[in-house]
């Protein structure tokens, strides 16, 4: 499902215009991206959360040339499902 059906779907379940979804999904993209550049943690109940974790330093290696380099600590975004929903798939 990509964006345009979300909405689509979204705007048929609560009754509203396409726009106002489109705003409302807009809204809470913009919280979820300053909440994770904060690295705070998104709780979204029968869902699961969002949050930042931390990659550690490690050292890669170019199977070509056989050449190490060292790729630098990072963070990355990490989603942690909800045991509620992952039965459900089940």
């Amino acid at each position: 499902m990509n964006k345009t059906q979300l909405i689509e779907k979204l705007s048929q379940s609560c009754n509203l215009s396409c726009n106002k979804c489109q705003l409302v999904l807009n809204s809470l993209k913009n919280i979820l991206y300053d909440a994770l550049k904060k690295g705070e943690e998104i709780k979204i109940a029968d869902v699961g959360k969002f949050y930042v974790k931390q990659a550690l330093e490690r050292k890669i290696i170019n199977p070509k040339t056989k050449r190490v380099y060292l790729l630098p600590a990072r963070n990355l975004i990490a989603f942690k499902i909800c045991d509620k929903l992952k039965k459900s798939i089940d």
